[in-house]
């Protein structure tokens, strides 16, 4: 049977998250630049394709 993880505080989640990804930078393995310009190309396609119908209100 699988032990029970603990639950984690979002902080302390977060805090995981922070290490972990300095790790990677760390070990050559994840470079920020590329992650970040990776992001922002994968939002443009996002939001080429989202489109909102014309009855739809966003003022909301």
């Amino acid at each position: 049977m699988a032990k029970k993880q603990k639950p984690e505080s979002d902080d302390q989640q977060y805090q995981r998250f922070l290490e972990k990804v300095q790790e990677l930078v760390d070990a050559g393995e994840l470079n920020p630049t590329e992650a970040e310009e990776a992001f922002e190309r994968a939002m443009q396609k996002i939001s080429k394709r989202a489109t909102i119908p014309p009855n739809v209100d966003c003022d909301d």
